[in-house]
């Protein structure tokens, strides 16, 4: 049986950064047969939870033939999908991972013969506060965390930078921004040279995502720029890791952007083959996807997988995330298994 339904995820405080304020976001749960995946549908990307079930709906029969399979060909399945939407995709990709591994009575990581002992620290993300009074009292609750990330592109350049500035002056682990595609090139250029002195780790998205040839100026304009650059909403696959080459230092993945865990292994690869670090990411998500891109996580120099954080109440039961130390369920598939079972 396949089916789709609405997953509400609830939000621990207001969580802003350059898209926009939530306070609540709605995303897919699909089930194939045992195994469960999610799509992620942030309000500022197009896909819709109609989307979802239209695009399920017209692979069903062939979602039903493979879960007939003793050994399903995940690979060659998941490459003969039609065209449609990534955050879908990414759900099929991610169910039938989850079955394949729980017919095999093995983890997900087992697959790929990985050791998840590997994997990074994670990164915390906090949204842009309103005050320096919010971001010290953000910072408080988070003081002894090893990894931040900080959302900026608030649209006020001297905010931008005071955010940073504030965290750094009070915070001596490693530390990011996030600019959400939100400054210009012109601003991305002077605020790049005006955060050189804040020992930052790299600076995500910081233009607007749309036009490649804008990364290559940016390149153009500080070709000896101190500060790593991380590419997220530029890359949705294969196309854009190879145009951003020489441009970005490195490119943030995430399941629901690239299609599911097998795409996003073949942008690892990619990436590596272009000298490029390699973030996997996360959006507002339950526990299903963080812990389908956890198993991931050994491939990737930085982890961001801090989203069961922000929920107040995350249906599933996954990954844990202590202070960024991810800890991934030693049961099958993906592991994860809704709150109501007990372990």
């Amino acid at each position: 049986m396949t089916s789709v339904s609405p997953l509400p995820l609830p939000l621990r405080h207001a969580f802003r950064i350059a898209h926009g304020t939530s306070t609540e976001r709605t995303n897919a749960l699909v089930s194939i047969g045992d195994g469960v995946g999610e799509a992620a549908l942030p309000p500022y990307y197009p896909t819709t939870l109609e989307d979802v079930e239209a695009y399920i709906a017209s692979v069903a029969s062939d979602l039903e033939d493979i879960q007939v399979q003793a050994h399903p060909p995940l690979a060659s399945f998941l490459e003969h999908l039609p065209p449609g939407p990534s955050p879908a995709k990414a759900a099929i990709d991610m169910a039938l991972h989850d079955l394949l591994g729980k017919r095999l009575g093995v983890p997900v990581y087992v697959l790929f013969g990985m050791d998840p002992a590997n994997m990074p620290v994670s990164s915390y993300a906090l949204p842009i506060p309103e005050s320096p009074g919010e971001l010290e009292s953000m910072l408080s609750d988070v003081a002894d965390f090893p990894f931040l990330k900080l959302k900026i592109g608030s649209g006020d350049d001297s905010w931008d930078e005071e955010i940073v500035r504030i965290t750094r002056s009070r915070f001596d682990g490693t530390l990011c921004v996030d600019v959400n595609a939100r400054w210009p090139v012109p601003t991305a250029v002077s605020m790049l040279d005006r955060l050189v002195d804040c020992d930052l780790a790299f600076v995500e998205q910081p233009i607007p995502a749309n036009e490649v040839d804008d990364w290559h100026l940016l390149r153009r304009l500080i070709p000896n720029c101190k500060i790593p650059l991380i590419a997220d909403e530029s890359v949705q696959g294969h196309d854009d890791v190879i145009a951003l080459a020489g441009a970005a230092d490195g490119i943030n993945i995430k399941l629901a952007k690239c299609g599911g865990i097998q795409a996003a292994r073949k942008l690892i690869t990619l990436a590596r083959s272009l000298d490029m670090t390699v973030m996997i990411g996360c959006m507002i998500e339950s526990s299903i996807a963080l812990t389908a891109a956890a198993h991931l996580g050994p491939l990737a120099d930085y982890l961001d997988l801090d989203g069961p954080m922000h929920l107040a109440n995350d249906p599933f039961d996954g990954l844990r995330f202590k202070k960024g130390i991810i800890t991934l369920p030693e049961r099958t598939g993906l592991g994860v298994q809704p709150r109501n079972v007990s372990t």
